[in-house]
This record gives structure tokens, sequence and C-alpha cells, in this order.
């Protein structure tokens, strides 16, 4: 019978980022390099971070803190009911109108739903979930900031470009924060027989 270390043992919360980081990195990295940034362009995007975003906070559901509620889930749906929309949009009504429109109103609510995380956890005192709270703090602002941004641009080129300046700069700090909150490895394991 093998029995792990404590250390071993240690916070799964280092997860939940690590997931988020790859849609973000892998819609935001290309964008710059696709020639055409029309509004169809930025929709497909959108629905595929948001795809890509919604699976992961789902299948990273249980791997936060235990004072953090069901806010996971809940940008999931959210995420996920927006991947569905920008999809139908990019098929009946690509239009610089409809993409500004349809990140605004994924990104206000999906703002506040990461920053009712954070202030579920804000009085968390373990360093590594102190640590997750702040980065949900600074994901949802960027993103309430994404959508006040979204609800007045109309310009195509842009509304796609900072889409993947969006993702791109999410992406690495959810990257930078799984490295943060993730446990020190240690290569010792006890053994013991039964």
């Amino acid at each position: 019978m093998t029995a792990t270390s404590v250390a071993s043992q240690g916070s799964r919360h280092w997860h939940l980022p690590a997931l988020r980081a790859v849609p973000a990195l892998v819609v935001g990295l290309p964008l710059p390099f696709i020639q055409l940034h029309a509004p169809i362009v930025g929709l497909i995007a959108l629905a595929l971070l948001l795809a890509g975003s919604a699976a992961a906070l789902w299948a990273t559901r249980g791997n936060v803190p235990s004072g953090a509620g069901r806010w996971p889930v809940r940008l999931a749906w959210w995420s996920g009911i927006g991947a569905v929309i920008a999809t139908a949009l990019a098929i009946a009504a690509p239009t610089a109108a409809m993409l500004g429109l349809a990140v605004a109103l994924w990104a206000i609510p999906a703002g506040l739903l990461e920053l009712h995380g954070w202030w579920g956890m804000r009085s968390v005192t373990e360093p590594r979930s102190r640590q997750l709270t702040r980065d949900w703090l600074v994901v949802g602002a960027l993103t309430l900031i994404l959508g006040a941004v979204y609800a007045f641009l109309r310009d195509p080129v842009t509304l796609t470009g900072l889409l993947g300046a969006y993702a791109v700069i999410v992406g690495v700090f959810h990257a930078v924060a799984a490295l943060s909150a993730r446990p020190a490895r240690t290569p010792t394991t006890e053994r013991s027989s039964a």
C-alpha cells in the first residue's frame, strides 16, 4: 500500500486557472496573424473563447476553495450561453454592432460573476487561495472593462484586435496564476505495508 506525502496531497486549486489559460491563449495568440479582422472573425473567436472557457470552468468547478461558492458553475453556464449566441450571430448577423453587443452582454455579467467569487473569498488567509482570489479580482475587473469598451466601439478591426489582446492578457494571467498556486513537488513518498 502506498501512502502519499502531505505535500503531494496539496491543493488542486491551480487546475482552474491552468485550464482557463488554454482557450484564452489558443484564441488570442493567432488573432494578430489573421489578416481579416472582420466581425465574423471576432464572433467566431468569441464563440471559441467562451466555449473553451465554459468547458474549463465546468471541468474544474470542484477545484475552488470551499468559500468560493458556485460562481464557476454560474460562469460556465453564462459563457456557454454566450458561445451559442456568438455562434448564431456569426451565422445570421456578422456585423460590428452585433460583435460589440455580444461581447458587452457577455463580459459585464461575467466580470460581475468573477468579482462575486473574489468577494466571497476576500477574507481567506491561506496564501495560495488568497493569490487565486486576487486573480479573480483582476480578471473580473479586466472583463468589466472589456464589456464597457465594447458597449461603445463599432470599428470591426479594433473590436477583433481588442478581443485578441484581452484573450492573450487573461490567458497569460491565468497561466501565471496557475504556476503561482501550484504546490511544490516533493519526490518523497512513503511506503508502508499493511
